[in-house]
């Protein structure tokens, strides 16, 4: 196994996914992003028995985007090579933001272009107070490949994407938070924790009913209203026909009540 990603599954029902190429500040090269595809696709197969993912970087940063110095000594001159690569990003992020479970991405350092764009296909981020993050593609005359484009204004509403991407503004920890790009800002020292102590609170609900909400909710988003109340009702019995634990979780509160 390759060791630019580590894979630690050392707490029950989270597996924590380590980018480690801090040499580079965990930029993307077409190694590390085949490796990452590779591994979601393990989370995939590990089904409700997995609850949470958190994604995190090594080192000083967590993604400062793509390996530009990689591309430049020769990835980007070959048409070929250069597609595959944007190819597989754009189907990263597309993996990540479709996993069954529930991903949290854990940011400090920097989370710069493309490292933004991982970032914004999890479902939440915590970042540390003085993380940078930011879309600084139009800085050197880039244009997005990973979903940043479109992503960023639904997270954040139209103006604010647009101010980040054009302009190639950086937040920071708490500003992330206040713009709903991010749920929780810590301390630096204290973001393992933070990160892990969310997950774990996640981790000990049944991976069906976390896998239905998140479906629920990514689908419904992007619906009309209407058609979003008959998904949740939809979701709502097909989770209860595939699992007791809607069943039991009623029959426990009753019998605590009584």
């Amino acid at each position: 196994m390759s060791d630019i990603l580590l894979v630690d599954d050392s707490e029950p029902g989270i597996r924590v996914l380590t980018l480690n190429r801090p040499e580079r500040l965990n930029a993307l090269n077409g190694e590390l992003v085949v490796r990452l595809l590779e591994v979601l696709d393990d989370c995939e197969a590990a089904g409700p028995r997995l609850r949470v993912v958190v994604l995190k970087g090594s080192g000083r940063a967590f993604c400062a985007g793509a390996d530009l110095k990689w591309l430049a000594e020769g990835t980007l001159a070959d048409h070929a090579a250069h597609g595959v690569f944007h190819d597989n990003l754009n189907a990263l992020c597309n993996r990540l933001e479709g996993l069954p479970q529930v991903v949290v991405g854990q940011i400090h350092g920097y989370a710069l272009a493309g490292g933004l764009e991982v970032a914004l296909c999890c479902d939440m981020l915590t970042v540390s107070d003085d993380a940078q993050l930011g879309d600084e593609h139009i800085r050197r005359n880039l244009i997005p490949g990973g979903g940043g484009s479109q992503r960023l204004p639904r997270k954040v509403g139209l103006a604010r994407g647009l101010n980040m991407l054009l302009t190639g503004r950086r937040l920071s920890g708490p500003e992330a938070v206040s713009w709903g790009l991010a749920c929780q800002s810590a301390p630096a020292p204290e973001l393992d924790q933070v990160t892990m102590n969310l997950a774990r609170g996640m981790a000990g609900a049944d991976g069906h009913a976390l896998a239905t909400m998140k479906t629920i909710v990514r689908r419904g988003i992007e619906l009309p209203l209407a058609d979003g109340l008959w998904l949740e009702l939809y979701q709502q019995q097909r989770y209860r026909a595939k699992s007791g634990a809607m069943d039991q979780g009623v029959s426990d509160f009753a019998a605590h009540r009584s």
